[in-house]
């Protein structure tokens, strides 16, 4: 490898022969320790970098699971209807959630509880799923 060497300038080729004769020397032990504590520090930094994007990743699919649910919710209570055709309180707020609850209630025949309850469950096994998948992949 030495013959391939090309000095790029004269200076190059006068510490090159004046060092030539000179012991090869290792690294101190501090040296190499050191070193290799930042290697680890670096490859653990990489780590952390992964599991919270990870993390960031399966707190952005919950969140638009939870906002799903409660599209689902809104859609079968019959809000999106009270809300496009006003309640007779004049829109108040109280008035408004009333009304909400009591046709919510009314009609209440047992199946969106069913139903609720069966999306709950799925929901709850896909993140237990997806946090036993998350816990394989970043333990060690």
């Amino acid at each position: 490898m030495d013959e391939m060497f090309e000095p790029m300038d004269d200076l190059d080729a006068l510490i090159r022969e004046a060092l030539a004769d000179e012991p090869f020397l290792k690294a101190p032990i501090t040296l190499q320790r050191g070193v290799e504590a930042r290697l680890r520090i670096a490859h653990l930094r990489d780590h952390e970098k992964t599991r919270f994007a990870m993390s960031m990743a399966t707190l952005a699919v919950v969140l638009i699971a939870s906002l799903a649910m409660a599209a689902v919710v809104v859609w079968f209570t019959k809000l999106s209807f009270l809300y496009s055709e006003g309640v007779s309180g004049g829109k108040g707020q109280f008035d408004y959630y009333i009304t909400a609850l009591t046709m919510t209630f009314s009609s209440y025949q047992g199946a969106y509880s069913l139903v609720a309850s069966f999306v709950l469950a799925v929901a709850a096994c896909v993140v237990a799923l997806v946090m036993q998948v998350h816990k394989l992949m970043f333990t060690e």
